[in-house]
């Protein structure tokens, strides 16, 4: 796969209960009712109204166009209703690695395992449709919810990025980066966490 190949596919992700697809502007007036939280992180921080939700797509879909970011709508099949986004971004396929994130959860799905399945789906396209040997994650030093969810999947902490970003906070003073290595998946995948 190259980079032009994965950025133009139509990707569909799913299992019995969630589907995961390209996320598109029309999608913007069905996510709405579930997008002003303070529960959903830094993207709640960021994301108060109509206005920040317009932005947050436009970076969205800008960062896809500019082969940056692949953003993915979550839908719960049973309802048919978005719950959610993920994303692939800081894609190698020279390297074969990506990482996933960006992700945030409705408030009412939180704490459901929908999160852990999501990222089974993500895990299990990105090693064996893609065959890459690496998949990241940046967590930021005081987003202890999404530490251990990842944790809870088998993710390795292998550091501590210094002041990486600027959060809705402020300065953050570090991100987490978490791997999982293809082996590692392959032996994981055999035990369910969801």
């Amino acid at each position: 796969m190259n980079i032009e190949t994965f950025f133009s596919s139509e990707l569909i992700l799913e299992n019995e209960s969630i589907l995961m697809r390209p996320l598109t502007i029309d999608d913007m007036d069905k996510i709405e009712s579930i997008s002003y939280s303070t529960a959903l992180g830094e993207f709640g921080a960021r994301v108060k109204n109509r206005s920040d939700l317009t932005d947050y797509f436009n970076f969205c879909l800008h960062a896809k166009q500019e082969r940056e970011l692949y953003p993915l709508i979550i839908i719960r099949k049973e309802e048919g209703a978005p719950i959610g986004l993920t994303m692939f971004g800081n894609i190698s396929f020279q390297h074969k690695r990506l990482e996933i994130g960006w992700t945030w959860i409705g408030e009412e799905y939180q704490g459901t395992g929908i999160n852990a399945i999501c990222k089974r789906l993500l895990l299990d396209y990105s090693f064996d449709i893609l065959d890459l040997r690496r998949v990241e994650f940046k967590i930021d030093i005081n987003n202890f919810k999404s530490q251990r969810a990842i944790e809870k999947i088998g993710a390795v902490k292998e550091g501590l990025l210094r002041d990486y970003n600027i959060q809705s906070y402020g300065e953050s003073k570090g991100t987490y980066v978490y791997s999982i290595l293809q082996e590692e998946w392959r032996n994981l995948s055999r035990y369910s966490f969801d």
